[in-house]
């Protein structure tokens, strides 16, 4: 896989005084309210170039995309952001704790990758993706020429020699970017300068292919882009800006990668209906009652990697720890046997007549990774269901992906998100 270095566009630190109030979530996870928030904080957060808001009088030539160009247009012009003057690697460092209070730190090496179209045994997606949201970064992309977030991948490398050679250049340079307790994480960000360290990053890579873990949506939109301008081309080489995109990349095997369950809550069933649904249940799962959410829990996480098992509360008192039975003898592809796809099968679909395939059945799943948050949320209202999991693992994520197998949608989430706009790569070709 090719990955190089890049000419990063920052913000100025002479402009920007401090970095923490002009950084973001991922767009995707940035509800209203906290867009809102992080406009009124610094009017050149980036969420004004992310989550830019269409108006009411909005034209093909005047809309929230071309606003968006405009904007990033402008604070390279007033010189809130600079760009570096060489390529470089950077590397981001994110420390987190996670909701059961363990410290970690995830290193991410960021780089341009070459752009393959899926199938060609170099990039590998892991979950399906819709066309609304690839729409929206693809009309984002167009009228910007910039990755404005980079996506997280993954690499193999169980010798780790790749952060072996990132770890000598950081443990001596003082990082460009060393942001305190923000979105639950501290943030720090070195530019990789060192011409040595910079040939083996990028000859180790070579040989390497990669996992998509979140932002499978703008991987495709930055295919689809490519191939645009390719047809447009009077002269085509491959070797356009184009033809690559902005990666945060990090090792499969590291132990700051962190993957939490995304639970589902359920809506607009009938009470007849999830009466119905308990009662089918031993046809299909082995069933335990628990008397409360924390006893459940404490048997569910007990049989994380050794079987599927899920957690399932209705409001009536009663915490279900459901475990399927398994008929087959022969072992199914790692996509058919894990715990989510399992669970949309036999439980969502079959007992609850809901089938996420459907697009006006979507609307009924809704999701979380906040434990008494799912629970909370069946407690509020009528008809209502949560369904607790255990996290997926990164080698059945690793092993789904390399099969060319997709997990329905929300099977993974890397905790925590990381941040946007400690980088942004202009696409100037």
């Amino acid at each position: 896989m090719e990955i190089l270095p890049f000419r990063g566009l920052r913000y100025n630190p002479q402009k920007i005084s401090c970095i923490g109030q002009v950084i973001a979530p991922p767009y995707d996870v940035i509800k209203d309210e906290q867009r809102v928030t992080l406009e009124r904080q610094h009017a050149n957060n980036v969420v004004r170039l992310i989550l830019s808001q269409p108006y009411e009088k909005d034209t093909d030539t005047h809309n929230q995309y071309t606003r968006t160009a405009e904007n990033l247009r402008n604070w390279i012009s007033e010189r809130v952001l600079i760009q570096d003057a060489s390529p470089n690697y950077y590397v981001y460092d994110q420390s987190f704790t996670t909701p059961d209070g363990q410290a970690f730190t995830r290193r991410a090496l960021v780089g341009v990758g070459k752009l393959h179209p899926f199938g060609a045994g170099m990039v590998f997606p892991h979950e399906k993706t819709l066309a609304a949201p690839k729409a929206d970064r693809l009309n984002l992309l167009r009228a910007c020429h910039a990755n404005l977030s980079p996506i997280f991948l993954l690499y193999s490398d169980p010798s780790g020699e790749i952060e072996k050679s990132i770890v000598h250049f950081t443990s001596s340079v003082r990082p460009l970017i060393d942001v305190q307790e923000v979105f639950g994480s501290t943030h720090q960000l070195w530019r990789l300068d060192d011409a040595a360290a910079i040939r083996e990053i990028r000859s180790a890579f070579e040989d390497k292919s990669l996992v998509i873990a979140d932002g499978h949506h703008r991987y495709e939109t930055a295919l689809a882009f490519r191939d645009e301008l390719r047809e447009q081309a009077l002269e085509w080489t491959g070797e356009e800006d184009y033809n690559y995109m902005m990666m945060n990349l990090v090792r499969m095997e590291s132990p700051g990668l962190v993957v939490l369950a995304i639970h589902r809550l359920l809506s607009g069933l009938s009470a007849d209906r999830i009466t119905q649904a308990i009662k089918q249940l031993p046809e299909s799962f082995d069933v335990t009652i628990h008397a409360n959410q924390r006893a459940l829990l404490e048997n569910l996480h007990a049989l994380a990697g050794t079987c599927t098992a899920f957690g399932m509360y209705t409001g009536d008192g009663n915490y279900r720890l459901l475990v399927p039975r398994v008929s087959d003898e022969t072992k199914p592809p790692v996509s058919k046997r894990l715990d989510v796809t399992l669970l949309h099968a036999r439980l969502i679909k079959n007992g609850f007549g809901i089938d996420t395939t459907i697009p006006s059945h979507q609307t009924q799943v809704s999701y979380t990774v906040n434990t008494h948050e799912a629970i909370r949320y069946v407690k509020d209202g009528e008809g209502r269901v949560a369904l607790l999991m255990n996290p997926t693992l990164v080698s059945q994520v690793n092993e789904a992906a390399t099969d060319n197998k997709t997990m329905p949608q929300k099977s993974t989430y890397f905790y925590p998100k990381m941040a946007t706009g400690l980088v942004f790569n202009l696409l100037n070709s």
